[in-house]
């Protein structure tokens, strides 16, 4: 099965090529320098010319307090970008696959979100990703894919886990909020659903998570004791908790936007691994326990 990756050079993106080199996927994927998803023309082409069976799509601005002030390059790449790979995928007739967030919602509700749950987005970001789904489902119907996900941590990139490395042995304190709820997501256990998904004639709404609702706080608590054997005895930053309110971010974020993962549990014919699952098994791979 022939794959075209668009944002292959993303935490996620290099999962899914990783992976894919050891199944029976021909997965191409260009970089950013050759390939602008902005330029429907050159998108265009590039479907005419591959022909792939199923199209990933990545790409994505993610800098969520940034795109508050740089409204225009999200919705270029988030919602414009988006929907010049869909209408390509309609024109050759091949299947889409799309990850976006669950920054789409308000998370008001104080549950596990479901795919039938209305959509809310409070930032520039989340709306920017919203009107890049409906951009996808507007020209796919049921061949595109639009799949949800959340709190990605991986090998590349910037994101959480990361950070929490590199500021415990470098701060004296650190302050994580306590009052937002997330289900942290290994990107290499969501690469692996990806690719299960894409030999699946599958089409819609889909919320993909490792399974559990934590704290940002909590989560910090648990790389932090999980990892503290790696920094050999050297003294920890001492985590306090504050409130969103207090941090006072440019951007608002969801208050719980935990997942419900019965779906994709139906369709995969597994359930979703745990958060403290997904953050073991990245940080035995990347060394640190």
């Amino acid at each position: 099965m022939k794959i075209l990756l668009f944002g292959g050079s993303g935490q996620l993106g290099y999962e899914l090529k990783k992976r894919a080199r050891d199944l029976e996927f021909e997965l191409v994927s260009p970089v950013t320098a050759e390939l602008d998803i902005t330029d429907r023309e050159q998108v265009q082409r590039l479907l005419s010319s591959l022909k792939p069976a199923v199209v990933i799509n990545c790409a994505a601005y993610t800098a969520v307090d940034k795109a508050e002030h740089e409204q225009e390059k999200a919705f270029l790449i988030n919602r414009d970008g988006a929907g010049h790979i869909a209408e390509a995928c309609a024109k050759i007739d091949c299947r889409m696959i799309h990850i976006s967030t669950d920054y789409v919602f308000d998370g008001a509700l104080g549950r596990a979100l479901k795919e039938s749950d209305a959509v809310n987005p409070l930032s520039i970001y989340g709306r920017s990703k919203l009107e890049g789904e409906q951009r996808v489902t507007s020209a796919l119907g049921e061949r595109g894919l639009i799949l949800r996900t959340q709190a990605l941590f991986g090998q590349k990139g910037i994101n959480f886990v990361q950070s929490m490395l590199k500021f415990f042995p470098e701060r004296d304190h650190l302050r994580i909020v306590d009052d937002q709820w997330v289900s942290p997501t290994w990107a290499g256990w969501l690469a692996e659903v990806i690719l299960d998904l894409a030999r699946m004639p599958v089409g819609g709404v889909v919320h993909a998570s490792c399974d559990g609702a934590v704290s940002w706080f909590e989560f910090a608590t648990e790389i932090q004791l999980l990892s503290r054997t790696y920094f050999e005895g050297k003294p920890l930053a001492k985590l306090e908790k504050i409130t969103a309110q207090e941090l006072n971010r440019p951007a608002p974020r969801p208050t719980y936007s935990a997942f419900d993962t019965t779906l994709v549990s139906s369709l995969l014919g597994r359930s979703p691994i745990s958060w403290r699952e997904g953050l073991s098994r990245y940080l035995q791979e990347i060394g640190v326990v």
